[in-house]
C-alpha cells in the first residue's frame, strides 16, 4: 500500500510540476563587445573621427536566458552622445525574435581635440600675448567651442580668471578699455552721406564697440555714440 501511495505522488509530481526548460548564456562580454562596436559606428557615422576613449561604468554580468534563437539590439540615446558625463546604453535581447529582456548600463565616452589652454594663470582686465598660450589635447565636451589660433584673441583681456592649463573660447575675452571718462574724443556725425566731425568729451567709461555718452564740447549737448577707437566715437541715431 505505501509503495503505491509513493508511486503516485510520484506520477502528479511529475505531471503538475513546472517544465523545467533548457538553458543558454550570454556573457557581459559579449554584450560589451556589441555596446562598444555600435557606440564607435555611431560616432563614425556622425562624423566623429578624433581620438576617443570608451569605456563601460561597470563589468556587466551574464546572462541567463531559455533555449531559442538570441538577437541583441544596442540602443543608443535618440539625442547626441554626451562627452563630458555618462551615456545611457541599453542592450535589448530578443528569443526568438521577441522582445525578451533589456540590460541598461552606462558608457563613459572621451573624445579629445586640440585646443589653446593658459600657459599660465591670467588675469582680468590684463591683454593677452600669444605666449600665453599652448596648443594641447583635452577632452571635449560636444559643445564649446574651444580656441585653436590664438591670433583670434591676442590684444584682447579676460573678463574672468582663468587658471593655468584651462582650455579658452572667445567668451572668456573682450576688448579691453578703449576710453575713460574725462578723455577728449572726435565725435563724427554721418547724415545723408555727409560726414561732420566736433570735439567732444567722453562721459563714460567704454571699450570699441560699446555705446557711451559724450558730450558735444560746441552746443554742450549729451550724445549717444559708438566706440571706434580710442579717440574716436560715431553718434548713434
Amino acid at each position: 500500500m505505501m509503495m503505491k501511495k509513493f508511486l503516485l505522488t510520484l506520477i502528479l509530481l511529475l505531471i503538475f510540476s513546472p517544465a523545467v526548460f533548457a538553458k543558454q548564456i550570454l556573457s557581459g562580454t559579449q554584450i560589451e563587445t556589441l555596446a562598444l562596436a555600435e557606440i564607435e559606428a555611431a560616432l563614425d557615422e556622425r562624423g566623429e573621427f578624433r581620438r576617443r576613449e570608451i569605456n563601460l561604468a561597470k563589468n556587466l554580468p551574464n546572462v541567463t536566458l531559455p533555449e531559442g534563437v538570441i538577437d541583441v539590439k544596442i540602443l543608443l540615446p535618440s539625442t547626441s552622445i554626451n562627452y563630458s558625463g555618462g551615456t545611457p546604453i541599453k542592450a535589448r535581447i530578443f528569443i526568438n525574435g521577441k522582445p525578451y529582456r533589456d540590460v541598461t548600463f552606462m558608457a563613459s565616452i572621451k573624445i579629445f581635440d586640440l585646443a589653446l589652454v593658459a600657459t599660465h594663470d591670467l588675469r582680468i582686465e590684463i591683454p593677452v600675448t600669444a605666449a600665453d598660450f599652448r596648443l594641447d589635447e583635452i577632452a571635449v565636451d560636444g559643445r564649446t567651442e574651444y580656441l585653436k589660433d590664438p591670433a583670434e584673441v591676442v590684444g584682447l583681456v579676460p573678463h574672468r580668471f582663468i587658471r593655468a592649463g584651462s582650455p579658452v573660447t572667445i567668451n572668456y575675452f573682450q576688448q579691453p578699455m578703449a576710453v575713460d571718462s574725462g578723455s577728449i574724443v572726435k565725435i563724427i556725425f554721418r547724415q545723408n552721406g555727409l560726414q561732420v566731425a566736433a570735439k567732444g568729451v567722453a562721459m563714460m567709461r567704454g571699450r570699441i564697440g560699446q555705446i557711451i555718452k559724450v558730450r558735444n564740447e560746441t552746443s554742450q549737448k549729451i550724445l549717444s555714440a559708438r566706440i571706434i577707437d580710442a579717440q574716436t566715437v560715431e553718434v548713434v541715431s
